[in-house]
């Protein structure tokens, strides 16, 4: 009995030892598994040493099945790559294999304020008409970017006339560009107040009675070299920019004091015989009229022309002419999309083409 007793009071005096060394084993392991590095650490640590292009994408593919969704690492990525000042083409490659950066529109509308807009003969109501596209295209826009945060969508509307950009145009100009680069952290819907619409609305007005009193000749391939080339916004590894470009014009494209670009009179029996036979573009290149490319890469840039409407005398076959002309000038600057739409005698037609435009 004492004997028993005995070995009892040793289990008793043991067992705050095994309390002890249990509650050792288990802070141990609670260390051990706060300070072993995880996945997303170690994945960051083999960047930082990563001295090439080759040698992030290997980290990438490496941790992509666990870390594909991770914020911290997909930014790390982008930012390690950023910092080796890859070249257009290898930013390019480097997106095909990341996620998909946000996506942003870069929408520029450039409206021909020539004679067109004072020609009743062949454009009646054309002032009211480029209006309610501008309108149009504006609700586009903001029904496309409402929903979203944090965006750097951008709208501006511009002239192609140097001399219509001076004074008090250059004050209108300022009133026509939309960009939420800086609306940062909080719903786009607060950007877009009833007070920026009606500041869009007067000032497209102000700008066509502006024009009404001086139209001058629309000089696009200016425009293009000039200013376009500076207005477009390439992806970059953080932002998907898709850059959306329109033109309101009836087609023609006559500089002030300068040939048409858009070749047809004095040329009128081969072309419309082209128009018949259907070989209006080899007519075109074997005349040499090619619209004068201009030194600039449109392959990120969709671009609709639109109100375009021939005139009395173009007698049915100017429209596809002028068709012509402009989609293979602009194929040659590798457009990325092409939209030309006439102008519609229901505004309903055009609205649901430029909806599309916008938001595709």
């Amino acid at each position: 009995m004492e004997l028993v007793q005995t070995k009892q009071k040793k289990k008793k005096d043991k067992k705050p030892l095994y309390v002890l060394a249990g509650f050792l084993i288990f802070f141990g392991l609670f260390i051990y598994l706060i300070t072993r590095p995880s996945t997303q650490s170690k994945a960051i640590k083999e960047l930082e040493i990563s001295f090439n292009k080759k040698d992030i994408e290997m980290v990438w593919y490496k941790y992509k099945a666990d870390l594909f969704q991770d914020e911290e690492f997909v930014f790390e990525t982008r930012t390690k790559l950023t910092s080796l000042n890859l070249t257009e083409e290898e930013i390019k490659e480097c997106n095909g294999w990341l996620p998909p950066a946000p996506t942003s529109i870069n929408l520029i509308i450039v409206p021909d304020l020539s004679r067109r807009i004072i020609d009743t003969l062949n454009n009646p109501n054309q002032i009211s008409n480029d209006i309610f596209v501008l309108e149009t295209i504006y609700k586009s826009f903001v029904d496309y970017s409402k929903l979203k945060q944090d965006s750097k969508d951008r709208l501006i509307v511009d002239v192609t006339d140097i001399d219509q950009a001076k004074g008090q145009f250059e004050e209108v100009a300022n009133n026509l560009q939309f960009d939420l680069i800086n609306h940062k952290g909080k719903s786009n819907r607060l950007y877009f107040t009833i007070d920026k619409e009606k500041q869009f609305e007067a000032s497209i007005r102000k700008m066509y009675r502006l024009a009404k009193e001086k139209p001058l000749g629309a000089d696009y391939r200016f425009y293009l070299r000039r200013y376009l080339i500076n207005h477009l916004k390439k992806p970059t590894l953080f932002d998907n920019n898709i850059n959306k470009f329109i033109i309101i014009t009836d087609g023609y494209l006559e500089a002030q004091g300068k040939p048409a670009d858009t070749k047809i009179y004095g040329l009128e029996s081969s072309l419309y015989q082209a128009v018949s036979v259907g070989n209006i573009l080899d007519v075109i290149r074997s005349k040499g009229l090619n619209i004068p490319k201009v030194d600039i890469d449109l392959s990120n840039t969709d671009i609709l022309v639109c109100e375009v409407n021939e005139r009395k005398n173009g007698k049915g076959f100017d429209f596809e002419i002028l068709k012509t002309y402009w989609e293979d000038w602009f194929n040659r600057m590798n457009a990325k999309k092409v939209v030309f739409i006439q102008h519609e005698q229901a505004n309903e037609l055009t609205a649901k083409i430029i909806n599309e435009f916008v938001s595709k």
